[in-house]
């Protein structure tokens, strides 16, 4: 089973439904196939089959995803960039990659100019949409090429995609994965999301990391892609009611911007009927919040690019019932039960021994999503899957009833004065305070402590609070020794591509010049 054999099967079942509207324009189900199909058999041609790696840099649209569909149908390697990275980044991940073959946007031919001169491995360069200078165009590439389903077979164990991680703590790795894993992660959201009919499908956040997996889900259940190319908040609201949207995906941060954004609470929701919230887990104020403003309509899932999407899923059902039965309130904070398409998902000791219930400890799993190997690194291959295990570099607790709780990364966790303070405890309690939208806690120097707990802040528009208030709000509900010694306020967080906030980048600004450094 392949991503390729979904989306075929939806072509049967609905030939003339729109899979792409929204930027790259209107594309059929048919349409997109046939596409596809000379796409793959221009990479044929040149050799770009099996084991050969190709890349797409372009903004959402229903245009990106379909050429990248054609290049996995001839068995090519696909290796996500993201366009909202530094391009330093970009082409380190292609060069590291051994990308041979780059599908473009035109918008982006400025910085493919500079990917040509700097990666060795490429061997041909095309541009999506247009002529330009910088590529041959994709209309002249596949032109005379056949309409037919090139004849490959796709074993499940063929390498389909060699994704970036989200680099949070670093250089991305590559993590190598088959075409059997994108496919189990498609079936695992198959088996958490219930729609009555085919989904809309809001894709604001980048197709190249989580966002493109929920696209290709759409495209496996017969839906719509509304593909937009930047992620603008009046056009999110405009879109939800203008397509009626019925699934969307937001990270946290981009989530807290629209709950604080004033039209947020002219708009309908009725047509939406999930909500999904991933690449970093939500504070459960805010989701109480999210709630109130969308409807029950809330999903957290849990994933990784080593180890697929979803991990664990939590559902409406099980937040409305958190938020309507206080002895439950508690679940808010959960990221769900464990996804059927893990075989074992547990807590473990720092000796990978399996921990009780409510102990805090890794959390590792074993299952067919869990990645092949870091591509070129296998001392990190090797200690992610160390003792047959699948670590996920998260610490977090299962209770009685077997739900899931991410306490922090294992690496941002704070040692202050011989004790373990995991900065997400902290954070959620800040986001509860009504003038915060957004922010970041880490440990920075302190000749006393070892490492003290500061904040960093984003205030809610047009709110003003200050740093003694916040410690007050904070020691009421934490403690002391869990309180913010010191809060910055700033205008804006570093993060991702994939919208994740860099704590490494923030450490660095407070450890420049430190000998010792606590990650």
């Amino acid at each position: 089973m392949n991503v390729i054999q979904m989306f075929d099967r939806s072509v049967r079942n609905y030939p003339e439904k729109l899979a792409f509207t929204g930027e790259g324009g209107d594309i059929t189900y048919k349409a997109a196939q046939i596409l596809s199909n000379r796409v793959a058999r221009a990479c044929l041609n040149e050799g770009n089959g099996k084991d050969s790696r190709f890349s797409c840099i372009s903004p959402n649209s229903g245009l990106a995803m379909t050429v990248q569909l054609g290049a996995m149908r001839a068995n090519a390697v696909w290796c996500n960039v993201n366009l909202r990275d530094a391009p330093e980044n970009i082409i380190d991940v292609l060069n590291r990659g051994k990308v041979e073959l780059l599908f473009y946007h035109s918008t982006t031919a400025d910085l493919v100019k500079s990917v040509k001169e700097k990666v060795d491995s490429l061997k041909n360069v095309i541009c999506i949409d247009k002529e330009d200078e910088n590529g041959t165009y994709l209309e002249n590439w596949i032109k005379g090429e056949s309409e037919m389903m090139p004849q490959i077979k796709i074993d499940d164990n063929d390498i389909g995609i060699q994704a970036a991680t989200g680099g949070t703590t670093g250089s991305p790795k590559l993590a190598v994965s088959s075409h059997h894993w994108l496919a189990l992660s498609i079936l695992g959201i198959t088996l958490s999301l219930h729609f009555k009919k085919p989904p809309v499908y809001l894709a604001v956040a980048p197709i190249t990391h989580v966002g493109g997996l929920i696209a290709n889900y759409t495209l496996s259940q017969g839906g719509t892609n509304v593909m937009m190319a930047r992620p603008d908040l009046d056009l999110i609201l405009d879109a939800i009611w203008q397509h009626k949207i019925t699934l969307m995906f937001l990270p946290p941060t981009l989530t807290y911007m629209l709950l604080k954004y004033p039209r947020a609470k002219e708009i309908d929701y009725s047509s939406l009927k999930y909500f999904i919230s991933s690449a970093a887990p939500m504070a459960p104020e805010k989701i109480s919040e999210a709630m109130n403003l969308f409807g029950p309509v809330m999903v957290q899932m849990y994933g990784q690019s080593e180890a697929g999407l979803p991990i664990t899923c939590m559902p409406p059902e099980d937040y409305a019932e958190a938020l309507s039965n206080t002895s439950k309130r508690h679940r808010l904070a959960s990221c769900g039960r464990q996804s059927q398409i893990i075989d074992a998902l547990e807590i473990v000791d720092h000796n990978d021994n399996i921990s009780g219930p409510n102990e805090k400890g890794e959390i590792v799993l074993r299952g067919p999503t869990a990645m092949k190997y870091y591509f070129n690194d296998a001392e990190a291959t090797a200690e992610i899957q160390k003792n047959g295990w699948h670590h996920t570099g998260d610490i977090g607790y299962r209770d009685d009833d077997g739900f899931f709780y991410i306490v922090d990364r294992k690496r941002d966790m704070v040692v202050s004065g011989g004790f373990n303070i995991f900065p997400f405890e902290i954070e959620q309690v800040l986001l509860a305070h009504p003038d915060i939208q957004d922010c970041a806690v880490i440990g920075v120097p302190d000749e006393k402590w070892g490492e003290a707990v500061k904040a960093v802040i984003i205030c809610s528009p047009g709110s003003r609070v200050s740093e003694k208030e916040l410690q007050d709000f904070c020691r009421q509900r934490l403690g002391g020794m869990k309180t913010p010694k010191s809060i910055d306020f700033v205008n804006d967080l570093p993060k991702s591509a994939a919208g994740k906030i860099l704590k490494r980048v923030i450490r660095e600004t407070y450890w420049k010049g430190q000998k010792r450094k606590v990650h």
